[in-house]
C-alpha cells in the first residue's frame, strides 16, 4: 500500500508547488518513514520508482530547515551534529578568550552556542535521557569556556550565576510557551484545536483535559500539553500577557533546576 501510494502523493504535492510557483526537484527529494524499530525492521523496500527512471529513495536521516529528523524520533543524528558543531565553535572562541571580557564572552556564546541547543528544542521533549545530557554537555562546556574553569571542576554554582535554565528546563520552557500560545488562540490553528479545555468556558485557570492517559504517545502535544499545564502554579496560567508569562515561568523553572527555595 505504501509503495502504490507515494507516487499519487508525490504528483499531489508537485501540483500544489507548481500552483504556488513553486518546483519540487524529485531528484532531491527523500522518503522516511516513521515507526518503532520492529514496524520499520518488517519495511522492505529501500525507494520508489516514479513516473520514468525517477526513484525516491527511503532515508533513515533527513532534513527539515536544518533539523535532522530519525526514523525513530530519537534525534540522536541531530544531537551529535550539534554537539560536534558546538564543540569546534567553543574550541575557536577559547582562542579568543584573552582578547574579550567576561560579559563579551557571554554574549558570544548565547548568540552561537545557545542558540544552536535551543533551535528546534521542543522536539526534545520527553526525549531519552541520554540525548539531553548531551545537549547538558555542550552547555556545561559553554561555561567552562567563559569562566575558564577546568573539566574537572562544577559548573553548577556558575551556571547558576550565568541565570541559564539547564538544557532540560530550557525545553520545558519552549514546549510550555507553545501550550499558553494555543490555550490562548496565539499559535497556529493546528495547535489550537489540540487544546481542549475540561469545561466549556476556555477560561486559561481552567485545566486541560486529558487525552487517553494510559496511552505510550506521551510525546504527542496533545498527550503532553495537559500533563504539563495542569502542573503548572496558578499565577502562571493566569499570565495576563506573554512576556509576563515567560518571566514568571523561568523564574519557577530556574528554581527547580537548581533546587532553590
Amino acid at each position: 500500500m505504501l509503495v502504490s501510494e507515494i507516487p499519487d502523493c508525490f504528483r499531489r504535492v508537485s501540483e500544489w508547488m507548481t500552483n504556488h510557483y513553486l518546483q519540487l526537484n524529485p531528484t532531491k527529494t527523500e522518503l522516511i518513514v516513521f515507526g518503532s524499530p520492529a514496524v520499520l525492521g518488517s519495511l522492505s523496500i529501500h525507494g520508489v520508482f516514479l513516473e520514468g527512471d525517477i526513484c525516491i529513495r527511503l532515508s533513515p536521516v533527513v532534513k527539515n530547515l536544518g533539523f535532522r529528523l530519525d526514523s525513530t524520533l530519537s534525534f540522536r543524528n541531530q544531537v551529535t551534529k550539534v554537539k560536534c558543531s558546538c564543540f569546534h565553535k567553543l574550541r575557536n572562541i577559547a582562542k579568543m578568550k584573552n582578547f574579550l571580557t567576561e560579559r563579551q564572552m557571554k554574549i558570544l556564546i548565547q548568540s552561537v552556542i545557545l542558540s544552536a541547543i535551543d533551535y528546534c528544542n521542543s522536539l526534545y521533549f520527553s526525549c531519552h535521557s541520554s540525548v539531553i545530557n548531551q545537549l547538558q554537555t555542550i552547555q556545561n562546556r559553554a561555561c567552562r569556556v567563559i569562566f575558564g574553569l577546568k573539566k574537572r571542576e562544577s559548573v553548577q554554582q556558575k551556571l547558576q550565576e550565568l541565570h541559564w535554565l539547564k538544557v532540560k528546563e530550557r525545553i520545558e520552557f519552549k514546549f510550555l510557551l507553545l501550550i499558553y500560545k494555543a490555550v490562548n488562540g496565539l499559535a497556529p490553528a493546528y495547535l489550537n484545536e489540540l487544546i481542549t479545555f475540561t469545561n466549556d468556558s476556555g477560561c486559561r485557570r481552567r485545566s486541560l483535559h486529558v487525552v487517553d492517559p494510559y496511552n505510550n504517545r506521551n510525546r504527542a502535544f496533545q498527550t503532553a500539553a495537559p500533563a504539563l499545564w495542569n502542573n503548572l502554579p496558578s499565577d502562571i496560567r493566569r499570565a495576563e500577557s506573554v512576556t509576563l508569562f515567560k518571566i514568571r515561568l523561568k523564574t519557577h523553572l530556574f528554581k527547580r533546576s537548581y533546587d532553590l527555595p
